[in-house]
């Protein structure tokens, strides 16, 4: 973090430096429009004639634009530095959390978002992120929703992030760019499998012929005998020809334009980054083979098709100032360059997708290595293939920032299959639960756990903690813990390992139909020849007994309370065993909801 701080002050330094010579360059530049003004009014007005005065307006001229070009190059690098600074500061101090969530987006049904705080405020995405453009933002949040279970992909993600971690002032550099390109919401470009100009043979000709024809009127204009009135008409017909044309292709010049998401400014930025990626040099698999995806396939170099998009952009955008009434009635401007935009797409229609997607991974895996900088006491997971499915030592949940946090070991044996953890209420079953699972996404995303060892069998993770009924389509709250449970069992079957949580399962009905329903379930699960472990928290006490028929395949675990002078307290620490203590009438009377 040191190392990151002294990087920003440096920054500070240039951006003060910065912030003085775009205060120069002002005063300059009205220095010498003043000089403009005075010799225009020398020559035209004062001493009227006098060719010195003339010649030093327009030179002053010129260099007032030639100034004006400085000066926005200096606020366009002012810009960079104070991006650049917010973002540093942004990782020491993280104050902007974004949700991860879209508006109207359902993560109900997810095997695990919505149980472990995968999105929404105060979530692991919020934390995570560090994402300036949808894309990279995007990709992040289907990393944490969509994970990996091979140990070869994950090993290669802990490479990449691990190395990037290392690549303080490259990250922040990346994101400066990202967040100039100012890159919100889903995008799109045409594609080759959906012409807009199928049958462009007769809007070809029209850019040709019309250009040709406006020229030479010109030049018979300047440099033939011919009459006025025939050169009007020539340029009326040309006019009229043009107007033409541009009314039978509107719309599909238009229905192009609607599928342009970016403009040519975004796709310079986009020039910048790739710039920025072919240039480092990285020694680990996945950020190299990233960081190729953007030199092969069909165009081979990234950076020249883009930097030809982006110009063919600007030429289009051009034809849309002031100046574009002439440039297009006169040389169908917009309509050329929008067959070229269109070409320039398909030509790179196969790589784009691709190029788009490294830069996603990037940005999506910078955060990453920026959460990885940001804790170095995390440990990386160690990957087993058998043996001991899950172990971990000194554990916490990642998200808790308190300055005192308990921590767990905690152990799944090989043959062990269901861990069963009982405690009095506000004991730390659920948050133990959730710190479980919230590190073991943190595992297989490539990322350091909250712990001073970890190892794992990668496993699809599945949940049930927040089950809820819904009115919108009738489903009581059994019934949506009964689709839960079932969908699960469909995984099982379908031969996909599963880590199971689960939260006080069938709380939607009576208690001696739970309790057997409950036993039935995890003899269910026992019976599967899938492989899958399964942590589950109750207050059910009976049910803990279940660890007397299968011994080898159920272990109880509990957190327990201390009478500590007249108060029930926990200290939050996992045993082994099933508790001895409860607290709901203790904490009623405590409240004054019952008496004493």
């Amino acid at each position: 973090m040191e190392e990151l701080h002294e990087l920003l002050s440096k920054k500070k330094e240039a951006l003060q430096k910065l912030k003085k010579k775009l205060t120069i360059l002002g005063w300059i530049r009205v220095a010498v429009f003043l000089s403009i003004v005075y010799f225009f009014l020398k020559y035209f007005i004062v001493e009227s004639g006098l060719q010195s005065h003339l010649y030093l307006g327009i030179f002053f001229t010129l260099l007032f634009l030639i100034l004006g070009f400085f000066l926005s190059n200096v606020k366009d690098e002012l810009l960079f530095y104070q991006n650049y600074l917010h973002i540093g500061e942004e990782i020491i101090h993280k104050t902007e959390f974004e949700t991860g969530l879209d508006f109207e987006e359902n993560i109900d049904q997810h095997p695990f978002a919505k149980d472990l705080d995968i999105l929404g405020k105060n979530s692991l995405f919020s934390s995570l992120n560090y994402g300036e453009t949808a894309l990279g933002k995007g990709k992040l949040k289907n990393i944490l929703l969509d994970l990996n279970i091979k140990k070869e992909e994950i090993i290669l993600r802990q490479n990449s992030v691990t190395e990037l971690s290392e690549k303080t002032a490259w990250n922040i550099h990346f994101m400066t760019l990202a967040k100039s390109m100012d890159i919100q919401g889903k995008i799109s470009h045409p594609k080759k499998s959906n012409l807009v100009f199928k049958d462009a043979l007769l809007a070809k000709i029209a850019t040709i012929a019309v250009p040709v024809l406006t020229i030479l009127t010109l030049v018979l204009a300047l440099f033939s005998s011919i009459s006025g009135a025939f050169i009007g008409l020539m340029f009326t017909g040309i006019l009229i020809i043009s107007r033409i044309i541009l009314f039978v292709y509107r719309d599909k010049m238009q229905e192009l334009n609607e599928k342009l998401s970016f403009n040519s400014n975004q796709y310079e930025q986009f020039l910048n980054v790739f710039s920025h990626i072919e240039k480092e040099n990285f020694t680990e698999e996945l950020n190299q083979s990233l960081q190729n995806k953007l030199r092969s396939g069909k165009s081979k170099s990234s950076r020249k098709e883009i930097e030809k998009l982006a110009r063919l952009l600007r030429n289009y955008e051009s034809g849309q100032s002031n100046i574009g009434v002439i440039l297009n009635n006169f040389f169908l401007w917009n309509l050329n360059f929008t067959l070229k935009i269109e070409n320039q797409f398909h030509a790179i229609d196969e790589d784009l997708p691709h190029w788009f997607e490294a830069f996603a991974e990037f940005e999506a895996l910078i955060s990453l290595g920026i959460f990885t900088f940001k804790n170095p006491n995390y440990i990386l997971p160690e990957i087993n293939e058998d043996g001991v499915k899950f172990k971990t030592e000194a554990l916490i949940h990642p998200l808790l920032f308190q300055t005192e946090v308990v921590s767990n070991n905690f152990e799944i044996a090989q043959n062990t299959e269901i861990s069963i953890i009982t405690g009095a209420n506000m004991t730390g079953k659920s948050t133990f639960l959730r710190t479980v699972g919230i590190n073991l996404v943190l595992a297989m995303v490539g990322c350091p756990v909250a712990a001073e060892k970890f190892s794992f069998i990668p496993m699809k993770i599945f949940t049930s903690m927040r089950t809820s009924d819904s009115l919108s389509d009738g489903t009581s709250y059994f019934n949506a813990e009964i689709l839960r449970l079932r969908k699960l069992v469909e995984n099982l079957e379908k031969g996909e390992p599963q880590f199971i949580i689960l939260d006080e399962i069938l709380k939607g009905t009576n208690s001696q139909d739970k309790l057997t329903g409950s036993e039935l379930f995890l003899e269910k699960l026992m019976k599967s020849n899938t492989l899958f472990s399964c942590l589950i928290a109750t207050h059910d006490l009976d049910l803990t007994k279940i660890e007397d028929q299968f011994p080898s395949k159920i272990k109880n675990y509990c957190f327990e309370l201390q009478n500590i002078d007249g108060e029930l307290v926990t200290n939050y620490q996992l045993q082994n065993g099933v508790t001895k203590s409860m607290n709901a009438i203790y904490l009623m009377k405590k409240f004054g909801i019952i008496d004493s």
